[in-house]
């Protein structure tokens, strides 16, 4: 998308709100033209002081567009400063202070308003779209660049666009102000004046781009000092054992050496930078002030309009540096709308599915099904192509304990992703109670599947709130009976809260057989036909393996039962055993029959039994 079409979809996000943008951009353009006009006053102020003798002979009147100007003026400011009352001048100097306060407030609060406000949609669009993103995105994307789209990305998105607009409004209003009060006051003195800006706005812009320059190289130079100093803390034992402390030396000391060569060199360019514009400013200042005493001289100029014009036209020059460098907000805003509307616009998963059921039966039956994991650009991720399961067929029946078990690589995990749809299948079909998965609704599908992984997952409420995660309506007595047949309500009423005890982030607060069990809780209250289990009981004390095999085998009763198993000893009672190699079902049969038959699974449980034996 160009930076256009970009920068146009950014401010349709303002088009809800336009009255408000609207009112908030007159409010910003009102409090520059006020600056202005208060400006403009100090010619009244100190002609109305000064002597009626030092005007000089009188001023030849103006003609056209510039004499059109002058009237308005005059019916909005005192016209002859020396002849007004002594409370008009104080009186329109309050009343724009007054405009200037409104406005100001009007102004900031609203662009306050706005941005927070298209800020928190797009954070809640986003946060809706990675709710019902793919499992491939998450694959292929980190946790960190995601977070930072949303937390950062959408942040720069909302000022930036809000920014640009605030900014070209602003002081556009303030540039046409003061440059109207330079050729109302004098014409040719303001021509002369805008003559010498070029220069000055050459020296800007290229000082600009060297500290542009070198402020980027500084930025590497400090990425690259963390990293030698990340690296070398934290392996500092390897630092120890290989003698590495003078090479890391020498690496920490050469970055060090050019971050501060560059620090120097940006002081001495914005030194110097400041020096000669100073300068010019000197030579500009110098040269109008003797034209002006020139023109005075001549009648042309009074004291109370040399004040305004020499103050209008360094006030102008604030106005116009910020209109050099709108450019730097606006590609800010760009790059950070590519990247948030970029994950907007990603696909969904694929929800066409129709039917619903209110319970299933729980049979399933997998018919040749193949799959493939997709990079980004849609290639096998695979170089060699194979698939991470190759025309597996496999029928489960309603109430039935199926462990699948394999080297690492083998397709069990996915095989068992495939059940909710975490991921689509490459070929075949996959059928619950005789009706393909694709033709339910993920909604419905995924009410019917309850899963307890070796990685529990537990969020920062209460422990009622966790147990019930997903019930809009929880009952506290199906909490309880939960947390009991998963042998947690023990540890639970120990607490000093109870059921409404926090967990803490991801479960801190617990130990892992707590956790465990608060995941089997979980899934017991849920009550779903169809339970995936993780190997839940992997890296646990022997007393929470003890309890969470005990919830384990309440929770399994009744229900299809997918086990992923990775220590066979726990799944030797399953009704089945399901062995994968490469992605292919290599045997399949009771515990006692795949030992007697000496295949791969005899091997993988005698490896075991060996090892623990050790």
């Amino acid at each position: 998308m160009s930076s256009r079409l970009l920068y146009l979809r950014l401010l349709k996000e303002f088009r809800p709100y336009a009255w408000i943008a609207a009112v908030t951009l007159f409010a910003v353009g009102l409090a520059a033209a006020t600056d202005v006009l208060l400006i403009r006053q100090l010619q009244n102020v100190v002609d109305a002081l000064a002597p009626a003798h030092s005007f000089g002979p009188a001023k030849a009147p103006a003609t056209g567009i510039l004499a059109a100007v002058q009237n308005a003026l005059g019916h909005l400011l005192p016209s002859d400063p020396t002849k007004a009352a002594l409370w008009t001048i104080p009186a329109v100097i309050f009343g724009l202070a007054v405009m200037r306060m409104v406005s100001s407030f009007a102004g900031e609060y609203g662009a306050a308003w706005l941005s927070s406000r298209v800020q928190a949609n797009l954070r809640e669009v986003m946060f809706a779209r990675i709710m019902r993103l793919p499992n491939g995105y998450f694959d292929q994307s980190s946790t960190g660049t995601t977070l930072s789209r949303v937390a950062f990305d959408a942040a720069q998105v909302a000022q930036a666009g809000l920014t640009v607009v605030n900014v070209a409004v602003r002081d556009s209003v303030a540039t046409a102000g003061y440059l109207i009060t330079l050729f109302t006051i004098d014409w040719q003195l303001a021509v002369f004046c805008l003559g010498l800006l070029p220069l000055v706005a050459a020296i800007v812009t290229f000082a600009g781009r060297r500290m542009r320059k070198l402020s980027k190289s500084a930025q590497a130079a400090m990425g690259d000092l963390t990293t030698v100093l990340d690296e070398s803390i934290s392996g500092q034992r390897v630092v120890k054992i290989f003698g590495g402390q003078k090479y890391e030396q020498e690496r920490f000391d050469g970055v060090v050496k050019l971050n501060r060569q560059l620090a120097v060199k940006h002081a001495a360019t914005s030194a110097l930078n400041s020096g000669i514009i100073m300068m010019l400013i000197g030579i500009t200042l110098s040269s109008v002030i003797y034209f002006a005493l020139l023109r005075a001289q001549a009648g042309a100029l009074s004291p109370g309009a040399f004040v305004a014009f020499m103050s209008s036209l360094m006030a102008m020059q604030s106005p116009i540096k910020n209109l050099t460098k709108i450019n730097e907000p606006m590609q800010r805003g760009l790059a950070a709308s590519e990247s948030v509307f970029g994950l907007i616009d990603l696909e969904s998963e694929a929800d066409k599915g129709t039917r619903t059921i209110a319970r299933a039966e729980g049979r399933l039956s997998v018919q040749d099904v193949s799959f493939h994991y997709l990079g980004a650009d849609g290639a096998p991720l695979n170089q060699d192509g194979r698939p991470a399961l190759d025309h597996v067929s496999l029928d489960i029946a309603a109430g039935e304990t199926v462990a699948l078990v394999g080297t690492s690589g083998s397709g069990k995990t996915t095989l068992a992703a495939l059940l909710p749809r975490f991921y689509d299948i490459s070929s075949g079909s996959i059928q619950l109670d005789g009706v393909d998965l694709r033709d339910y609704t993920m909604a419905s599908l995924r009410q019917q599947i309850a899963l307890v992984s070796q990685d529990v997952v537990l969020f920062n409420d209460t422990l009622a709130a966790n147990i019930a995660y997903g019930d809009p309506a929880p009952s506290m007595e199906r909490i309880e009976a939960a947390a009991r047949a998963a042998h947690a309500h023990e540890f639970i009423t120990r607490l000093p809260e109870g059921y409404n005890s926090p967990v803490g982030e991801n479960g801190k607060r617990l130990s892992g057989g707590q956790r465990q069990r608060l995941a089997i809780a979980r899934a017991l209250y849920k009550n779903a036909p169809i339970l995936i289990l993780d190997e839940a009981t992997s890296a646990l004390d022997t007393e929470s393996e003890r309890l969470v095999q005990q919830a384990l085998e309440v929770l399994m009763k009744g229900r299809t039962t997918v086990v992923i198993a990775h220590r066979l000893s726990t799944i030797e009672n399953a009704d089945r055993i399901v062995v994968l190699d490469h992605g292919r079902i290599a045997e399949s049969g009771s515990h006692d029959a795949l030992l007697a038959r000496n295949g791969i699974y005899a091997g993988l449980y005698q490896t075991q039994k060996s090892v623990q034996a050790v």
